[in-house]
């Protein structure tokens, strides 16, 4: 070869990467691709990991879980990488949740919902995605604390991560001593919520507050449509809208009593100084701008967190798939990701975060606004993390 590095040396290391860039979730998956080449790109600028760069494959699921089923064994099993980035919907996820098992290659994915998927399941996919919809749901300890909010209603989805999304809402709101006084849904393809909204509206008493599930333009629509149901009161959200795209679309008056609980990376701008993750957001965001000439979204941070796991095993075991996993599921304590959230995974828990560790944001001239730590909601109102646990393991978020 000439160079005196023997050719096994120069050989890349491969890393699939298996999102969807066609359809209503199409926005997220690029912001995740271009968020994971942030730390692949500094990986190999630095000489990659042993001498070896890292050689992205990159599939897309088209939105199709059957397809991603296809991809992923084929990057298993002819592309030979030795881990997986994505798939980065519950959809695909649910559809195909058996395959990282089946081939014994890991994959950290990023379904807001991990919990739905089959604890046999979970033994090679971990989820990335720091502020899921059992986080998201916690809001509800922001309307009690701070709102003094008692009584809600609940608009969703008509279908199985709706129905799921229920469940959680009104666990958290016994939690927190919240009643769901009623739940409505309608087709994820509606774009008219009027009708559940003003079956909502007239409950008496009046409700003190609304959540709502849905991503793409569901969730926005029945959010900004309370005002012309007369439900101005404060509202809840839950799904994957935490991007400028979407909020853009929020109505000023809506955005200042539509409350989520998100990760820092929401808020670079209003995030308080003395907050642990001040610098490593800040730069993050500089060194995004740097290489994609354009800010990041909250999705951008799931991609590097995604990337995250498998490089830091990558350094600590090598290039071996089952190693890999392992090392995800039980050496990594305490992991810094981008999106303002640490990861202690355990074999029992693939999220490995603390679902309260979020902030809570509103919505003021098209972008994120810090308005509280939701830690600090949950302190106050004296739940115990005993408490917590117990509503974990009820829910499946953590195996028995």
């Amino acid at each position: 070869m000439g160079s005196g590095i023997p050719a096994g040396a120069q050989e890349p290391i491969k890393v699939g990467m298996l999102l969807t860039y066609v359809g209503p979730t199409a926005l997220f998956a690029r912001y995740e691709a271009k968020g994971a080449n942030v730390l692949i790109d500094q990986i190999n600028k630095a000489g990659g990991i042993s001498g070896r760069k890292i050689q992205i494959v990159n599939y897309d699921t088209e939105g199709k879980p059957d397809r991603a089923a296809s991809l992923y064994r084929r990057l298993a099993q002819e592309d030979k990488v030795v881990a997986v980035i994505g798939p980065d919907s519950i959809f695909v996820t649910l559809g195909m949740s058996g395959v990282p098992n089946e081939v014994k290659v890991p994959s950290v994915a990023a379904p807001g919902n991990y919990e739905m998927i089959e604890p046999k399941n979970r033994e090679y996919i971990v989820s990335a995605w720091g502020s899921h919809g059992y986080a998201m749901s916690m809001v509800l300890a922001h309307f009690k604390d701070r709102l003094k909010v008692n009584r809600i209603g609940y608009v969703t989805t008509a279908d199985t991560i709706g129905q799921w999304s229920d469940k959680v809402v009104r666990a958290v709101g016994k939690l927190v001593g919240i009643e769901v006084v009623q739940t409505v849904a309608q087709p994820a393809s509606d774009r008219d919520l009027l009708p559940s909204l003003r079956q909502l509206a007239a409950i008496k008493p009046p409700l003190e507050g609304l959540m709502v599930y849905g991503s793409g333009p569901f969730g926005n629509i029945a959010v900004n449509q309370t005002e012309l149901a007369g439900l101005n009161v404060p509202v809840g959200y839950i799904g994957g809208n935490v991007i400028p795209e979407l909020i853009k679309d929020i109505g000023p008056n809506v955005g200042k009593r539509l409350y989520i609980a998100t990760s820092r990376l929401a808020v670079p701008d209003t995030l308080p100084k003395n907050d642990p993750f001040y610098d490593v957001i800040q730069q993050f965001v500089k060194d995004y701008r740097a290489l994609h000439n354009e800010a990041p979204a909250m999705p951008s941070g799931v991609g590097y967190d995604m990337a995250l796991p498998i490089i830091e095993a990558l350094k600590a075991v090598g290039p071996d798939p089952e190693k890999i996993r392992n090392h995800i599921r039980t050496q990594q304590k305490g992991l810094m990701g981008r999106q303002g959230v640490r990861f202690s995974r355990t074999p029992q828990d693939g999220y490995g975060t603390d679902a309260r560790d979020t902030v809570v944001v509103n919505v003021e001239g098209g972008k994120f606004v810090f308005r509280a730590y939701l830690k600090e909601s949950f302190d106050r109102l004296k739940i115990s993390d005993a408490a917590l646990q117990a509503q974990l393991r009820e829910l499946n978020m953590i195996e028995q």
